[in-house]
C-alpha cells in the first residue's frame, strides 16, 4: 500500500490489485489481527492521521446457489476459519474465483459462523453479474470481513421497527433470527417492501408472525408506515435498501412527524 492510495467503503472503487496482494501479505504475517496504516489527511498545518484497519482475507467454499425470486440470488458459502464472526445486519468482501469482488450482505444469523448466507441482487450486464451466472457450488473463493455499522443499538430499550425495500431484508434477517435466538426481550416489528411482490424470506418471516413472535406486513412503505404509527412512539428504527427506497422512507417519516428514540440505516447504493 502506497501513500497516497484511497481506501474505498462499501461502494467505492475496488481495491487495485497491489492493494490487494499487501492486504493479504499484511493478514498472512500477522494472523487474524488488523493491520494498522498511519495515512496522511490534508497538507500542511491541516495535516492529520487516521488509523485503517484491514481485515484478513479468509478462504471459503461455495456450498448453494438458490435462486429466492427471479434477480435474486442467495449464495451459502463454507469459511474454512473457524474463528471468523460477525455481527448480525454485516455485509462481507466476497471475491470470485477469477479476482473480481463485490460487497454482499450477510442474510444468516451468525449463531452459525461457518455456513454464511448471502443475499445477491443479480442487476444488468455489469462485471458482478457475469461473475455471478459463472458461480457454480464447490468454488473456492476469498472471504474479507466482516463491515458495517448497520447493528442493533446495545442497550435500547422498547420496540424495534425494521423498515426494509427488496434486498434490504437481509440484513433485517440476520439481525431478527439473532434476537429471537438470544431471547432478546423487545418487541420485533417489520414493515417490508418487497419487489414485484416477491417477498423474500417469506418462510422465516410468514411463521413467526404465525405464531406471534414478531410483526410482519409487507406493502408500499409509505402505507405501512401511517399504518403503524403507534408503533414508532419511543422505539428504535432501522432501515435497510436502496438509496431511492431510503428517501421515501425519510420522506415518510418527515410528513408523519415521526421522532423515533434511535434511527439507524444502511444504504446499499443506486437502484440496480
Amino acid at each position: 500500500l502506497k501513500p497516497g492510495a484511497t481506501v474505498s467503503g462499501r461502494h467505492g472503487r475496488p481495491a487495485s490489485e497491489a492493494e490487494r496482494d499487501w492486504l493479504a501479505s499484511c493478514s498472512e504475517s500477522n494472523g487474524r489481527s488488523h493491520c494498522n496504516v498511519e495515512s496522511s489527511i490534508g497538507h500542511g498545518a491541516a495535516s492529520a492521521s487516521r488509523t485503517i484497519c484491514f481485515m484478513p482475507l479468509l478462504a471459503a467454499t461455495v456450498t448453494e446457489l438458490q435462486d429466492l425470486a427471479p434477480g435474486v440470488v442467495q449464495i451459502t458459502v463454507s469459511i474454512h476459519d473457524l474463528e471468523f464472526r460477525f455481527d448480525p445486519g454485516q455485509w462481507v468482501n466476497f471475491r470470485f474465483p477469477d479476482g473480481f469482488s463485490r460487497p454482499y450482505t450477510i442474510a444468516s444469523a451468525p449463531e452459525r459462523p461457518q455456513a454464511v448466507q448471502l443475499c445477491v441482487r443479480v442487476g444488468g450486464a455489469g462485471k458482478g453479474a457475469t461473475a455471478l451466472r459463472k458461480l457454480e457450488a464447490g468454488a473456492a473463493v476469498t472471504i474479507e470481513g466482516p463491515f458495517g455499522d448497520f447493528l442493533l443499538p446495545p442497550g435500547a430499550t422498547g420496540m424495534v421497527v425494521f423498515l426494509a425495500g427488496d434486498t434490504g431484508i437481509a440484513p433485517v434477517r440476520s439481525i431478527v433470527l439473532h434476537m429471537l435466538a438470544s431471547k432478546d426481550p423487545r418487541k420485533i416489528v417489520v414493515l417490508y417492501e418487497p419487489d414485484q411482490r416477491q417477498i423474500l424470506y417469506s418462510g422465516d418471516f410468514d411463521p413467526l408472525a404465525r405464531d406471534g413472535a414478531i410483526v410482519h406486513e409487507s406493502g408500499k412503505i409509505e402505507a405501512l408506515i401511517q399504518r403503524n404509527l403507534r408503533l414508532f412512539d419511543g422505539a428504535t428504527v432501522m432501515a435497510a435498501g436502496f438509496d431511492p427506497f431510503l428517501e421515501r422512507v425519510d420522506a415518510a417519516m418527515r410528513e408523519q412527524t415521526i421522532r423515533p428514540a434511535g434511527f439507524v440505516s444502511e444504504t446499499f447504493g443506486p437502484q440496480p
